[in-house]
Parts: C-alpha cells; structure tokens; sequence
C-alpha cells in the first residue's frame, strides 16, 4: 500500500499590502501576513519574542526605504524641493539661471579742475585740452572698503544733453579773473571689482569646467585664450547662433556708419564653437562649463537661408531630426573645449547686502585709465596736466541700494516658476514695449515705444486734422497710396500676425526723433531673439506733435513777477519733461492748472492755451495738429496714429505773462 504524505494547503497567490508607508503599518501588515499563512509555524508576537524582533528589523527597513523614495519623489519636483542643489538643478531645467549676489547701484558725481582760455569773444571758458576722458570701469571705494566700478566711460570734455556737465568758476587772480573752473559729471556705478584670473589647460576634455575662488561673481567680462581668441558666454552649450556686438565703424559697415556718434555698435549673427556657460553650484560658487570638443569650425558672421540650413546634418538618416529656431544650423555640437592654451578671465565680483551705503561714503579713487593723448603737450603743459589729473574727485550723491545677497530657496522656486511659464518670449503688447526699451543702449537708444495689432491699424490714410494726423500736407511724404505707403515702411501687409511697432529715438539733445537704418536693424535683430515664429514684427516711425505753451498768471502784491514767473516757469517745464510722456497719452489741462496754481504767490491762473509748432515755425516737427478740435473737457485727446506731445525747446516754447 503506497504511503500517503499530508501536505499542509499553501495558497499560490497571498495577499500583499502595498499601502503600508510607516514602521507600524510595516510592522502590523507583517504581523497579520504571518498569522494568515503561517498560522502553524508561529504564533507568539508577543514584544520580547525573536519573531517580533525579526519583524520590527524588517519594518524598520521598510520605513527608511520609504522615506526615502518619499524623500527623493519629493525633490524631484519643484514646488515641494527643499534641498538647494535640488532647488538649482530643476530651475536650470526651467531655464532659470540663479544669480551669486545682487549688486548695489548709485550715481557717481566726478570733479576735476580745468584751467581757464580765453575764448574767440573774449570771455573766460575752460580749456578743455586738461579735460580728463576716462575709460570704463573706473574703480572706486567707499569708507567701509566696499569697491564700486563706473559702468561707462567718463569724458569731461563733452557737454550733451545725455552726458552733461556743470561748470562753475573755482579760483579767480586778483583782478577777478577766473584762473580755474570747477567741472561737475555724474556717472553710474556699481558695487564690484575687475579681477583677472588665468588657467593653464592641457589636454582637451569634454564638457571643460573651471571654477572660482569667489563666491560672489557678478559677471563674466572677458574670456580669452593664448591666440587671443574670444569665448562667448550662451545660454545654453546647443546654441550656435549668438548675437554678438562690432564698432561702428567704416570697415565695418559703410552705411551705417553715419550714424557712429548716435549708435556706437551694430548688431551681429556669429555663428561660433567657442562658447562657454555660466553656472552656481549650491555654495555659490560660480563655474564656467565649455564645450564637448567636437566642432573645430572657425567663427563666421552667418544668415539664415536655404544654403545653410541644416548643414550639420552629416548623412540621409537625419533628415527628419528637429531643427531648433535659435540652432538653425543644427551641427550636433556643443562646441569645443580649450586644449593646450591658456585662457584670461576677466570678471566681476562683489555686490551683497554689505555694498548698500549712504550717501557721501563713495569718495576714495582706487584706480582708472586715461583715455587723453598727452603726447603732444610741451613740459609746463604736461605738468599742468598731470595737476589736473590729481585734482580728480569723487561722490556718491544718491544712496547705493540693490545690494543683495544669493537667492534663498523660496527665491529661486518662485522665479523659476515665472520663468517656465514666459520663456522670455514676447507675446503681449507690453512685452513687445518693455523688450524694446530695455534694448541695451549701445546699440541705440529707443525713447518711447508702442504696439498695435495689425487688426487694429486703419488703412484710411486721408484724415483731417481734427484729432488725426494729416498725412496729405505733412513733409515726410507719406503718399495716399496706401500700398505703396506700407512697401516704404516694408510693411508686411500679408501677415495676419504682424505687430506695428512704433518708436521714437533721442537725439543729442534729447529731442524726440525718428529712428536711423542702423537702430532699425539692431532692434529687428534683437527683436528677433524673443518674437512668436508667427509674428511679424513692423518697425514704425512714431509721429511727434511740438507743442507750446502760453498762460497768464495774477499774483499777490507782495511777491516779486520774475520770480513767481520762473517758478511757474519750471512747474510748466516738469509737467512736460519728457521722460514723462509716451504714445497716445493726453494731456490733462485740469492738472497743468493745477501746477500753476499751486506755486506761492499766484492769485489766479488767468488763460492757458496750448498750440501747435510745425515746421513751417522752426526746426520742429512737420506734422500738423488740431488741438482746439481734439480738447474736449479740458483734456487734449492724441491722435488714433501713435504720437506723443512733445515741448521741445521748454526755454522758447513756454510763455508765461503776469498780468
């Protein structure tokens, strides 16, 4: 008779709890795992027995490995990371660069004596042959020992409205004659200091960092290799295509060259692969990242069109790979690493909350660079020279503020946030208007801008002057032609997307103009950068309306005319400063009164009127305007065509009367 075995029944599939997160979730799913299917094997759970010590070591790793994985889960997203490093990585997913330190800014006043000349009338000016020309980054300290740079170069011998300068006589002989006078520039500055590092580089490595000792680098001014070579600083090591900046000079661009002393550099495509990115780590040290050492191509101005799209792309197997707007040669590089060369550095460092400082507290000289040919000065020249160099002084007049130090964690989540969701593209009108004029002013300055949809712009071109723009009797001869018109302009009427953009320039004495060929192309180029693939973009001539001003005023008896006149006169002159007008903005007559009024020693504001200047009454605009038709309510309407009022020569332009 065969033996018969008795096998205990084991069910094929248990039952496993997966929702068990802590050690007394582990422990208790344990627990009842082992009573269920090992009812027979053990049944003492009691807290001394070896089996619960078995099971609560197996809890226990259970619930640090859920921790974990909880942990890890966590840091992986960004609204909920908690660790720095965590923090920085998923902003630079985003496209968030965090910055090491904020730097303070301020204006600089700049004094220097200037000895006298007779000028071709006989009356007393300064020499400006002794005026100092100072380059860029003119290094300067306060009293705490904090450093600050000049950020543009200083010349005491120009006098514009963009750079001006105060003179007042200093000393005079004992006839009165003015011996030396006191010059006064003011300049912008801020917290930091030039510092040079080199690096020796060996063999090419792939992805080549080098770090900084610094933790508080502002910026990169200048990378350079043995040969003298230039890296330029991307966004991103995929982008081939950078925008970089040449003097405006003859050899450079003969057509643009006219226009040197208004827009000192052009705007350029380089196409190149010597390029580097910039990058904190959580401690804040800053490194720069280079190339994959891929691409040996040399650097070359390029534009996009049919010969060079794509020629990267090395066989018939990649025909169908993605072609990235701002890589539209697509070579499958990230650019080369330095090898066997060694590179100069130049970069700025400083800044934090220790470069806030009060006013007067900006007043040492640390060093700087003359930019003056003293060459052609005899012996006593040049001693005369070298006492004027020593005369040299400065201040801060306005508190240095800004100063900050790196972001906190809550800092860079938010800003990283905001930066997904923009991706520093244009979409709305007010992008369009603040990318404009945050253009950077060496390459043209754009005083006032404006957006209009194509939808809303009217193609009635015959207007009367009652509110509008007479475009038939203006002198810029705008035709009533309306295609012809918009093919001037190079006005893509084809577009459903297009964007009218209209601007206006300064000139050098910071009247409103019309924009030049070369500001053009250096907006449209940087322009280009931000824009929607399916916007056009219409760069307009804004439409500038002079006006002047004429009141009468009654004051009490016991107040001196001139002087009420003149401060009437300069309460006038603020209302209209022009920094405070843009496009289609109106013109409060209510509030203007209420300037006038309010000065001490006026009665009564007996008239005001407002009036058009053209061409036809001196150097002004040529565009005519109705401004008793377009004032309804004591408010001068702007026309529907962009344009902005302009009071452009205040000391002519406004009259003032007592009566």
């Amino acid at each position: 008779m065969p033996e018969i075995i008795q096998k205990s029944f084991q069910p094929l599939n248990k039952d496993v709890r997966y929702l068990n997160r802590d050690f007394n979730s582990f422990k208790q799913g344990l627990i009842d795992f082992a009573k269920n299917y090992y009812p027979r094997s053990y049944q003492d759970f009691s807290d001394a027995s070896p089996g619960t010590m078995f099971i609560e070591q197996a809890s226990y790793v259970g619930d640090v490995l859920s921790y974990y994985i909880d942990y890890q889960f966590k840091e992986s997203l960004l609204p909920f990371a908690e660790e720095r490093k965590n923090v920085l990585t998923l902003a630079k997913y985003l496209g968030y660069k965090p910055y090491a330190t904020k730097s303070a800014v301020t204006e600089i006043e700049l004094f220097q004596l200037v000895p006298s000349k007779i000028d071709s009338d006989g009356s007393y000016i300064p020499d400006d042959k002794y005026a100092l020309s100072l380059r860029q980054y003119m290094q300067l300290e306060n009293i705490s020992g904090q450093s600050y740079l000049i950020s543009d170069p200083v010349d005491f011998s120009v006098d514009t409205k963009f750079s001006p300068r105060e003179v007042s006589v200093y000393s005079r002989d004992s006839l009165g004659v003015p011996q030396f006078f006191l010059i006064r520039k003011t300049a912008k500055a801020f917290a930091g200091r030039l510092v040079t590092k080199t690096v020796s580089v060996g063999n090419a490595v792939p992805f080549y960092k080098v770090e900084f000792d610094e933790t508080d680098v502002l910026e990169i001014i200048d990378v350079r290799d043995s040969d003298n070579n230039k890296w330029y600083e991307v966004d991103y090591l995929a982008q081939d295509v950078i925008f970089t900046e040449v003097d405006n000079i003859e050899t450079n661009d003969g057509s643009f060259y006219i226009y040197k002393t208004e827009v000192p550099k052009i705007m350029k495509s380089l196409k190149t692969s010597k390029k580097f990115t910039r990058n904190i780590t959580a401690n804040n040290i800053t490194y720069l990242e280079f190339g994959a050492n891929t691409d040996n191509s040399s650097d070359e101005i390029v534009y996009p069109n049919s010969n060079v799209i794509g020629i990267g792309l090395s066989n018939i197997e990649n025909i169908d790979i993605s072609l990235d707007s701002s890589n539209f040669l697509k070579t499958n590089t990230y650019g080369v690493s330095p090898s066997n060369t060694v590179l100069t550095i130049t970069y700025i460092v400083g800044g934090g909350l220790l470069s806030n400082c009060n006013v007067n507290e900006i007043i040492r000289i640390q060093s700087y660079e003359l930019l003056n040919d003293s060459t052609s000065l005899n012996p006593v020249e040049q001693n005369l020279f070298n006492t004027m160099v020593q005369s040299l002084r400065v201040n801060n007049y306005i508190a240095a503020t800004g100063g900050k130090n790196s972001e906190g964690i809550e800092e860079i989540r938010q800003n990283a946030i905001s930066t997904f969701v923009s991706q520093n593209r244009t979409v709305t009108k007010d992008d369009y208007v603040l990318r404009s004029l945050s253009m950077p002013s060496r390459f043209g300055s754009i005083a006032k801008a404006y957006v209009k949809s194509d939808v809303d712009l009217t193609f009635n071109l015959q207007k009367n002057v009652s509110g509008f723009v007479d475009y038939s009797n203006n002198a810029t001869g705008i035709t009533n032609d309306v295609e012809n018109y918009f093919r001037k302009i190079n006005y893509d009427i084809s577009n459903p997307f297009s964007i009218n953009l209209y601007v206006l320039s300064y000139d050098s004495e910071k009247h409103l103009t019309q924009i030049n060929d070369v500001l053009t192309h250096n907006l449209k180029q940087y322009l280009s950068k931000y824009r929607l693939l399916t916007d056009g973009i219409n760069v307009i001539d804004g439409y500038i309306i002079n006006i002047g001003v004429k009141y009468n005023i009654v004051i009490y008896n016991n107040y001196n005319k001139r002087d009420v006149l003149n401060y009437c006169n300069q309460k006038v002159k603020e209302f209209f400063d022009i920094d405070k007008w843009g496009f289609s903005q109106p013109i409060n007559l209510s509030q203007l009164e209420l300037e006038i009024a309010r000065v001490d020693g006026v009665q009564s504001l007996a008239e005001l009127s407002v009036y058009n200047l053209t061409s036809e009454d001196g150097n002004y605009s040529p565009h005519q305007y109705d401004i008793n038709a377009a004032t309804k309510n004591k408010i001068i309407y702007p026309s529907l065509d962009p344009c902005v009022f302009e009071v452009k020569y205040p000391d002519v332009d406004i009259i003032g009367n007592v009566n």
